[in-house]
């Protein structure tokens, strides 16, 4: 026969009730709690959130009057009353520029219905003496692309990246420049920078954001 001492006893008897507690413990019992703590330490979030470097105060984006792909002259104006992504690139760029054309890509084919009415896509060379309109032409056929490809000669591109704080620096068929992406409201307010290539989420969310405030 195995004896138990008192004092084991206790112990047992109490560790049997958690036990049988936490079984017939009423789950409504338990969410409430959890939903009480939530509430008190999880505040909701601003809806007015960007998940790039949101510029405070918005500032209004350079003016420039440069040529697209097509022929036509394009000013910061033409956008008006869009949100305008804004990217600068170029064609022959052997690492960076390729990923974000794709970025490019997948934002144009998950926001489709909106691209050419409430969004507008669009790059600025940074190497306008290889990036004629025609050469961008082919390029943005190459790659379905539902965007703005905006060129002009040297010197006026000059004033356009000075205008935008880009560092541009050319040595042979190589262009290092700012991987600088802006994000530009209806009002033509630069309202968000990225600086690198974040991946297509992070400009969908943003894109959004300013579709619907």
């Amino acid at each position: 026969m195995i004896r138990i001492s008192p004092k084991a006893g206790v112990l047992l008897t109490g560790l049997i009730l958690l036990i049988v507690g936490a079984i017939y413990w009423p789950k409504e019992t338990q969410t409430s709690v959890l939903d009480t703590y939530l509430e008190a330490t999880a505040p909701p979030l601003p809806d007015n959130i960007f998940v790039g470097d949101e510029i405070i105060p918005p500032v209004p984006a350079p003016e420039f009057d440069l040529i697209n792909y097509t022929g036509e002259r394009v000013s910061i104006s033409d956008f008006s009353g869009k949100v305008l992504l804004l990217g600068f690139a170029y064609t022959s760029c052997p690492d960076t520029c390729p990923v974000l054309f794709g970025r490019y890509l997948a934002i144009q084919n998950e926001m489709s219905a909106a691209i050419g009415e409430d969004i507008e896509l669009a790059f600025i060379s940074v190497d306008p003496e290889v990036d004629t309109p025609e050469r961008l032409s082919a390029h943005v056929g190459a790659m379905n692309g539902s965007w703005y490809y905006l060129t002009e000669d040297l010197p006026v591109m000059q004033e356009v990246w000075d205008a935008f704080n880009l560092y541009v620096e050319k040595e042979g068929a190589i262009v290092s420049h700012t991987n600088l992406t802006l994000l530009i409201d209806q009002q033509g307010l630069a309202r968000v920078q990225y600086i690198g290539l974040p991946p297509e989420s992070v400009f969908i969310n943003d894109i959004q954001n300013l579709l619907s405030n």
